[in-house]
């Protein structure tokens, strides 16, 4: 078998055998490489210790951050390709991490210490494929196996429990049984591996051409050991399987998913309790580990998610449009929208005419902000307003104009007051 090798990555090789050592691509750009995807990036592998790689590449950038795992980055055309001398199967901590790095020179010993069969795929141009754990017919068979037992391999790192599950997302393929297995009975292990690096795997899942994968996540435990407790009996679980294929509707934002996501866990899981608590601490967000940036957006779309859309009049629609402006407002109906397509036609319809509202308002330019007042606070304060007395005043006269637009003119403003 030949598989394509970028002109960069064919020189890093060649460069490496020249000064006496062997190099291979492997993992991932392999395994994609054999399905006719083209890949993200390319990880060399080599027996040259990470002194050596740093001799060999000494006339080139190179990032040595990675060196204590045994990973040097070599720096060529602006583009990064780490490079990691082959490592021995050691002994983990806490689930999660080698208690050291161990050295290798045989290439078979590093494939073995691999998660799956299907990333344990060495090649090069001058050996080919080296496959010594039926990766290819794995790939072939389209099956998400461990290299040797899975209970060793997971108890060894439990963050490829989440892997095998993405794995088996992305590439559409099936858990292998004894793997699978394996899952439901080390799930537990999740709770040691870090917020961070959980996140990272869910985030990938949930951003997914099938983002509703994550069921397996439910139906393994591994949401319960994380913090993510979901209360539902069989009728609401099978609500809930249908309904989270409304996620793929959604755009290409963690935000907006995530939200969503939380939307029908809380109209499922919770719909029998009014308990905020509950809501809160099997929250998804307060259980993993993102940016302020993604939360805070994230807590706004949801927040207006949950409010009673039949409760929404014109002047509410202004409130709305005042506090968080009409971009997010229309996000908001937009995923609300979506959601009730699945279920709830009537929903839709209001959800519509709040949408059709929204652009009167915007069309007759109709006022919801204070700087849209035919009043400032420059002319309150000539009419004697001091201080905070100015702030409520505006706020008193936005709300008259909210409630009847034709009384944004100054002369009827200040009649108000």
């Amino acid at each position: 078998m030949k598989i394509y090798l970028p002109n960069n990555v064919k020189y890093i090789i060649d460069k490496i055998y020249k000064e006496g050592y062997e190099a291979f691509i492997v993992g991932g750009c392999v395994r994609d490489s054999i399905l006719g995807i083209e890949p993200n990036d390319y990880d060399i592998t080599t027996n040259a210790k990470p002194s050596e790689i740093i001799k060999i590449f000494k006339n080139h950038k190179l990032i040595e951050n990675g060196i204590k795992h045994g990973t040097v980055g070599v720096i060529i055309d602006n583009e990064v390709y780490e490079i990691t001398t082959y490592r021995l199967e050691g002994e983990y901590e806490n689930n999660r991490r080698p208690k050291n790095v161990e050295f290798t020179s045989n290439i078979s010993q590093d494939l073995k210490r691999r998660d799956f069969t299907i990333n344990a795929i060495a090649y090069n141009d001058k050996v080919g494929i080296i496959d010594e754990f039926g990766g290819i017919q794995d790939i072939k068979n389209k099956i998400v196996k461990t290299v040797g037992n899975p209970d060793e391999r997971f108890n060894e790192d439990g963050l490829r429990i989440i892997r095998a599950i993405r794995f088996s997302n992305k590439l559409n393929f099936e858990i292998e049984s004894i793997t699978l297995d394996s899952i439901y009975k080390n799930a537990y292990i999740i709770k040691n591996i870090s917020k961070e690096r959980i996140t990272d795997e869910f985030t990938k899942i949930i951003l997914s051409k099938k983002p509703q994968d994550m069921m397996l996540l439910y139906k393994t435990g591994v949401f319960k050991h994380i913090g993510i407790l979901l209360k539902m009996d069989i009728h609401s679980y099978k609500c809930f399987e249908k309904e989270i294929e409304v996620l793929e509707k959604c755009d290409l934002d963690v935000s907006e998913r995530l939200a969503m996501l939380e939307y029908v866990i809380r109209r499922k899981s919770f719909e029998k309790s009014n308990c905020k608590e509950d809501f809160d601490k099997c929250s998804i967000v307060e259980n993993l580990k993102y940016s302020n940036q993604i939360i805070n957006e994230y807590k706004l779309l949801l927040e207006y998610m949950l409010m009673n859309t039949d409760d929404i009049d014109l002047v509410k629609i202004k409130l709305i449009l005042n506090k968080i402006g009409p971009e997010k407002f229309k996000k908001v109906l937009k995923l609300k929208s979506l959601y009730y397509s699945y279920c709830l036609k009537e929903e839709v319809n209001l959800i519509d005419e709040i949408i059709d509202n929204i652009k009167r308002i915007e069309e007759k330019n109709e006022c919801y902000k204070i700087k849209d007042l035919n009043i400032d606070g420059n002319e309150l304060q000539k009419l004697g307003y001091r201080g905070k007395e100015i702030g409520e005043k505006l706020n008193f006269l936005l709300n008259k104009v909210m409630e009847n637009p034709n009384y944004n003119k100054k002369e009827i403003l200040i009649g108000l007051l």
